[in-house]
């Protein structure tokens, strides 16, 4: 990896809290830059001389008060930023911390900016910028599965890809620009025919690679699911009994449930996303109860967007007694997600009823789960019936071995990259070559937004402007 190095950052020695605002019984402050070991030896006392890269117990002293620490000198280019770079441990109190960065300050630091870490390994080739976004991601991650994808990221599988397709892509670009060179000579079609693999190849992986994004989705945001129902059908218990929590009010009044209520729960390190909707019903408004339908349709119209953006429908109805019109309507509304998986739910199995109604109701056995939000009865296999409907679609469980595509930002790069392969590949039937040569250097381009070895600054700088202050 090759970058430009900012000729102010040189200069300068950035100092920031890297542990999380709050009191602990431990908190680390980072330095990177040239002075950094001067500026904390300026402070710093103890026993022994600090030896790189090991552990020396020490004091800070500053004008008002004293720490004992433990630092630990990186010295540079063998580094996370490829500078010189200290860490401090001290004892982990918001206001003490603080006060020990302020005096870092007036020995010679500059406070950091926002991933400024982070910004200046990836300047100083340390790491590449999809990797560094993956700090970011790995933080913010919620479940085992996009742990894992992330992970990949992190360890550098996804730019050792996108090194190989630029690597070819530019060695087209070489190939391409030997034939303008000699306009003279007759064009060997056997290199036109190498060209055409290199680009097909390329676009390939690319295309793979966006294959893998409704996965990857699902690793970073969970699994959606909607949970949806007429009123009284025990949607909102059942809800509760799923989180293992009373999270949605639970009466015997229709439409108590007027907007979507949303919790997620781990399970098998996959994030399952239950969004709980109002209840699908017929409203009549009359002069007493008019501002409240307004709100109850309004939640109505929003379960219909619910189930337009989930991965699975839980369609949940009283089985305790025949299907209503209101159930029938519901029914049919599905029909209308047929792209949609769908999971029956029948629930009240707990009632003296249940047995004797389930024979009205016509759902897909393979669908269909019988349940009690009373007495819990099948909730745990219903979480499982979720699980598994989405993981063998999409191989999840797989997630650790396969390299998937999280980031919207990547995504967007790698669809308008595939885009420009495509347009090559039509042009170069015509041996259109000129045009050619300037659709994969627009592919190039889209990679190395993601790779950064062909980024501008201003989508650097928005990158590292979205991660915490001493990352």
């Amino acid at each position: 990896m090759s970058f430009v190095l900012n000729l102010d950052m040189e200069k300068t020695t950035i100092a920031a809290i890297a542990t999380p605002i709050g009191n602990g019984g431990v908190g680390i402050i980072r330095l990177s830059g040239s002075l950094a070991l001067d500026i904390v030896l300026k402070c710093f006392t103890s026993k022994t001389s600090i030896k790189p890269r090991y552990a020396t117990y020490g004091t800070i002293l500053t004008p008002d008060f004293s720490d004992d620490v433990i630092v630990i000198y990186f010295p540079g280019p063998r580094s996370f930023t490829g500078e010189n770079v200290v860490e401090i441990q001290a004892h982990g109190g918001a206001f003490l911390l603080q006060k020990l960065v302020e005096h870092l300050l007036t020995l010679g630091a500059t406070l950091a900016q926002p991933g400024e870490f982070s910004k200046r390994a990836f300047l100083n080739g340390k790491i590449s910028l999809d990797q560094a976004e993956s700090i970011m991601d790995k933080i913010a991650a919620e479940s085992e599965s996009q742990l894992k994808a992330i992970s990949l990221v992190s360890q550098g599988a996804l730019s050792k890809k996108l090194f190989l397709m630029e690597k070819e892509l530019l060695n087209c670009l070489a190939q391409i620009e030997t034939i303008l060179d000699q306009p003279d000579d007759d064009i060997d079609y056997s290199t036109v025919a190498d060209l055409k693999s290199k680009i097909a190849s390329a676009g390939s992986d690319i295309n793979s690679f966006i294959s893998s994004a409704n996965e990857g989705r699902i690793m970073s945001s969970g699994i959606q699911i909607a949970v949806i129902g007429r009123p009284n059908v025990g949607k909102s218990s059942l809800f509760n009994a799923i989180i293992n929590r009373d999270r949605s009010i639970v009466t015997n009044i229709e439409g108590t449930t007027t907007d979507t209520i949303t919790e997620s729960i781990l399970y098998k390190g996959v994030k399952l996303v239950f969004n709980d909707t109002a209840g699908q019903r017929d409203i009549r408004s009359d002069t007493k109860t008019n501002e409240i339908s307004k709100i109850e349709e309004f939640g109505i119209q929003r379960s219909r967007q619910v189930m337009e953006k989930a991965d699975i429908i839980l369609a949940i109805f009283d089985g305790s007694c025949k299907p209503t019109k209101q159930d029938i309507k519901i029914l049919d509304l599905l029909d209308s997600f047929n792209n949609k998986q769908v999971i029956f739910v029948l629930n009240k199995s707990d009632l003296t009823s249940f047995n004797e109604n389930t024979v009205n109701w016509d759902t897909p056995c393979g669908n269909t789960i019988f349940t009690s939000a009373v007495s819990h009865e099948n909730i745990s296999k219903l979480k499982e019936l979720v699980y598994s409907s989405i993981t063998e679609s999409f191989q999840i469980h797989q997630a650790h071995d396969t390299l998937v595509i999280t980031s919207t930002r990547h995504l967007n790069e790698l669809a308008l990259a595939y885009r420009a392969l495509v347009n090559a590949l039509e042009n170069i039937n015509g041996l259109s070559l000129d045009m050619i040569a300037t659709d994969i250097t627009t592919a190039l381009d889209h990679l190395g937004n993601i790779s950064g070895t062909n980024v501008s600054d201003a989508v650097i700088d928005e990158i590292f402007s979205n991660f915490c202050i001493g990352k």
